[in-house]
């Protein structure tokens, strides 16, 4: 009984020590010029039973120097190692007042390296590391100090700094390279914009590279075109919309084919429009009915007031041949 004690108690023991070992963040500084970002080489240590769980921080904006900047990144990881379809990359960032992080790669699609590339800022500044994964090495630095550029992929490119972000990964957030599914029944909130295909969304909450699908679209608004109908609204003259079509190629209130292309068009505001050129077209169709109307009820006339005076003329025709025959 004794030794089942002394055997969990070690066992206890060495869990413990083995998962503090593996949580404590250790550095490493990147060098070379402060406004390069440059390759510095992690393993996927967990790879043969899972991800590799990898944090880089640097959590106080005064480390190296005041007001350098922070950062929180979290890396779950695995790579492809001569394409191993299960592979992915997982990302969590969170910079203040600079950018530390410009890209990372999967450096083993055509070897066993288990090399997965970050791109960090130098300048001789310090980042903390940690991983769940207690076997994972120390990083290697490719700075042109610790290590002379570039890296070279086994069977891949050379990797060397680069000083521009990319657009792959998201400075201040989640970048998940596949879908995901919302199961829960509740509602799924979102504070900021959206932008699907593209990451322009200018003003818009949401902005959509393609084309939109579904069974029903409802548009909120607050001015609808009614007012066409009020008796003191000034319909235009058919001959200044002629004159307007003319010099201009559209219609009145409706944007050019130049300004749809450049802005776009409202849906609620090119619906209210469009609305009230058709109760205009209404008013133009009503106001041609009544004068067709009214040319038909005075050629109904002139037809009868002619057909009277044919009446008249062949009466006027009589009398003079009874005359004649006396």
């Amino acid at each position: 009984m004794r030794s089942v004690l002394l055997f969990a108690i070690s066992l206890i023991l060495s869990v413990t020590m083995s998962f503090g070992q593996s949580i404590e963040a250790r550095t490493f500084v990147v060098r070379g010029d402060m406004d390069k970002f440059y390759p510095v080489v992690f393993k996927d240590a967990g790879w043969s039973h899972g991800a590799t769980e990898l944090e880089i921080s640097r959590a106080s904006v005064h480390i190296d120097n005041s007001w350098r900047g922070s950062v929180i990144a979290m890396f779950r990881f695995h790579t492809s190692r001569w394409g191993h379809q299960s592979h992915f990359v997982d990302v969590d960032i969170k910079h203040y007042l600079n950018v530390f992080i410009a890209d990372y790669h999967d450096a083993c699609g055509l070897n066993n390296s288990q090399n997965f590339i970050i791109w960090l800022r130098g300048g001789s500044t310090t980042y903390y590391y940690r991983s769940v994964n207690s076997n994972l090495p120390e990083p290697v630095v490719y700075d042109g100090v610790a290590n002379s550029l570039p890296f070279q992929e086994e069977n891949g490119p050379a990797h060397t700094y680069k000083t521009t972000l990319s657009p792959k990964l998201n400075q201040n957030g989640l970048a998940l390279n596949y879908p995901a599914y919302f199961l829960g029944a509740g509602t799924n909130y979102m504070e900021g914009k959206l932008g699907i295909g593209t990451k322009n969304t200018g003003e818009n909450r949401l902005a959509v590279n393609g084309s939109i699908r579904a069974k029903e679209i409802v548009v909120d608004g607050t001015d609808w075109a009614d007012f066409v109908f009020a008796k003191d609204y000034q319909l235009m003259p058919l001959e200044e919309v002629a004159k307007y079509i003319e010099e201009q190629g559209h219609l009145p209130l409706i944007p050019d084919t130049k300004t749809v292309k450049e802005k776009g068009i409202s849906v609620g505001e090119i619906n209210t429009k469009l609305l009230q050129k058709i109760e205009e077209l209404t008013l133009y169709i009503i106001d041609q009915d009544k004068k067709m109307k009214d040319f038909e009820r005075k050629l109904k006339e002139a037809e009868q007031v002619k057909e009277e005076m044919q009446q008249l003329k062949n009466q006027i025709n009589r009398i003079e041949e009874q005359l004649n025959n006396r």
